[in-house]
């Protein structure tokens, strides 16, 4: 029973020892560079190896670690295909706003030269004036 679980267990270890290669160890090679340095995520991931091992518990735990990875990769393609959507709906928002503010502010300047008359802006002192005298009054 002892080496039966002594078994077991080396070829647990030795399982999770080429899932972390894997998934640490060879993941960075593949990485991809631009002109500033920084990394991407590449569009064409590389297809992992298939290892052949005489424990089946160390395969089912690498063809599920295959199935997670799998997973995941498609996430990351679908959460970039949704982000590179959302940014073209930004961007025209952001053009449709600049578009309205040009609008509003040409419609503003129309008005106020087409409207300008000094007879308003007479008016306007008298009323502050009128104020003020009202305010004296209140004083006495």
């Amino acid at each position: 029973m002892n080496r039966k679980k002594g078994i077991l267990a080396a070829g647990t270890l030795t399982g999770l020892v080429i899932i972390t290669l894997l998934g640490l160890g060879f993941g960075n090679l593949g990485a991809v560079t631009d002109s500033a340095g920084s990394t991407a995520v590449p569009q064409e991931l590389p297809q992992q190896p298939q290892l052949t091992s005489t424990d089946p518990a160390a395969e089912e735990a690498v063809q599920a670690w295959q199935e997670y990875s799998t997973e995941l990769e498609d996430t990351v393609r679908v959460l970039q295909e949704r982000e590179a959507a959302y940014q073209s709906q930004i961007d025209a928002a952001n053009d449709t706003i600049v578009n309205l503010q040009d609008q509003i502010n040409s419609a503003n300047s129309a008005a106020s030269n087409s409207s300008y008359d000094e007879d308003d802006d007479d008016d306007r002192y008298e009323h502050e004036e009128h104020e003020e005298h009202e305010d004296h009054d209140d004083d006495d």
